[in-house]
C-alpha cells in the first residue's frame, strides 16, 4: 500500500520525460549591452573633460588677475607717455586724452562708467552723490579737474599751453592720491 502512495505521489522516471520544459516568463537578457556602455564611459569622460577645464579655466585667471598692473600705474604711464607730445598737441587734444586716461583709470579702479560721460554730467552724478563707489574726497578733487579741463578746452585761454602741465600734474595727483580703506571697490 505504502508504495501504491509512493507512486501516485512521486511520478516515475518515465513519467518525467513527458513532462514538458519548465520556462521563465520573462526570457533573460544581458543587462547592459557594450554600445551601451560604451556610451556612458564617454559621456563621464567628457563630463569630467569639462570639470577639469572649468577648474583650471578659472584658476589661471585667478593668476592672471593678481599679475596684472595695476590701473594707477598703467594711467601713470600714459600720462608720462602724453606728457613727451605736449608741445606737438593743441590744448584741446591734449586736455581730451588726459580726461580720458583719467576716465579709464576710474572706471577699472572703481568699476564705474565715466568714460561716456560728458564733464557736466560727471560733475552732476558727483555733486548729487550718486556715485558711492568713489570716496568724497576722491569726487570733490574730479569734479575740480572736470572743471579745469573743460576751461581748458571750451574757454581757449590766450596762455591755454601754459595749463597743460599742470593739468596734467593735477590728473597725476588724483591718481597718486592714497585712497580711504573704507572706499575701496569689493573685489570680484
Amino acid at each position: 500500500m505504502i508504495s501504491a502512495l509512493v507512486a501516485q505521489i512521486a511520478p516515475s522516471q518515465t513519467d518525467a520525460a513527458e513532462l514538458p520544459d519548465i520556462q521563465d516568463i520573462i526570457s533573460p537578457q544581458a543587462s547592459l549591452s557594450y554600445g551601451l556602455l560604451i556610451a556612458i564611459v564617454l559621456v563621464g569622460l567628457l563630463l569630467l573633460a569639462v570639470v577639469i577645464f572649468l577648474l583650471v579655466y578659472f584658476i589661471s585667471k585667478d593668476k592672471k588677475r593678481s599679475h596684472q598692473i595695476p590701473a594707477g600705474r598703467i594711467a601713470l604711464r600714459k600720462l608720462d607717455e602724453l606728457e613727451t607730445l605736449a608741445p606737438e598737441l593743441s590744448a584741446n587734444a591734449f586736455s581730451l586724452q588726459v580726461s580720458d586716461i583719467l576716465k579709464d583709470y576710474l572706471k577699472e579702479r572703481f568699476q564705474d562708467s565715466f568714460r561716456y560721460e560728458t564733464s557736466e554730467e560727471f560733475i552732476k552724478r558727483l555733486s548729487s552723490g550718486t556715485s558711492r563707489s568713489l570716496p568724497q574726497s576722491l569726487q570733490t578733487d574730479l569734479a575740480n579737474f572736470a572743471a579745469l579741463c573743460d576751461q581748458l578746452k571750451f574757454a581757449r585761454f590766450a596762455n591755454a599751453e601754459d595749463h597743460k602741465l599742470p593739468l596734467l600734474e593735477e590728473a597725476r595727483r588724483i591718481i597718486r592720491e592714497p585712497i580711504n580703506i573704507h572706499a575701496t571697490p569689493p573685489v570680484s
